[in-house]
């Protein structure tokens, strides 16, 4: 299934990781996109 909406425009880029429900996606996204940088992988946050 192919989206119409792109994932790199900024409204959708912030709906989608801003959003409280989401937090285990922007975890996981963050964990994706730094795996290399991170000494230890991002948990949910206080």
């Amino acid at each position: 299934m192919k989206h119409r909406i792109d994932p790199k425009i900024d409204c959708l880029f912030k709906a989608l990781l801003g959003s409280e429900l989401n937090r285990n996606l922007l975890v996981h996204f963050l964990n994706a996109v730094l795996v290399d940088d991170l000494t230890c992988p991002v948990t949910e946050g206080p």
